[in-house]
C-alpha cells in the first residue's frame, strides 16, 4: 500500500498534518470559545482535514476581523 507513496505525497501528507496540529492548538488555546464548541471544531479538523482546517481559518480570521472592528468603533453611545 505505501510501496507507491512518491515524495509529493508525503510533502503534502506532512503539510496537511501541520495544519491540523496548528488549527487543533489554535482552537484549544482559544479562551473565548466554549468546551463544546472547542470539541465540535475538533472533531470536524480530525474527521475532515483539509476541508476543517479551512473552515476553521475563515472562522477564526473572520472571528479576529470582528474583534478588531469592535475594537476600532467602541461604543457609540
Amino acid at each position: 500500500m505505501l510501496e507507491n507513496l512518491g515524495g509529493a505525497h508525503v510533502l503534502v501528507l506532512l503539510v496537511v498534518l501541520a495544519l491540523d496540529a496548528l488549527a487543533l492548538v489554535q482552537v484549544w488555546r482559544d479562551r473565548r470559545r466554549s468546551d463544546l464548541v472547542k470539541i465540535v471544531w475538533t472533531v470536524v479538523i480530525v474527521a475532515v482535514p483539509v476541508i476543517g482546517v479551512v473552515g476553521w481559518a475563515v472562522n477564526w480570521l473572520l472571528g479576529r476581523a470582528a474583534d478588531r472592528l469592535n475594537r476600532t468603533s467602541g461604543p457609540s453611545a
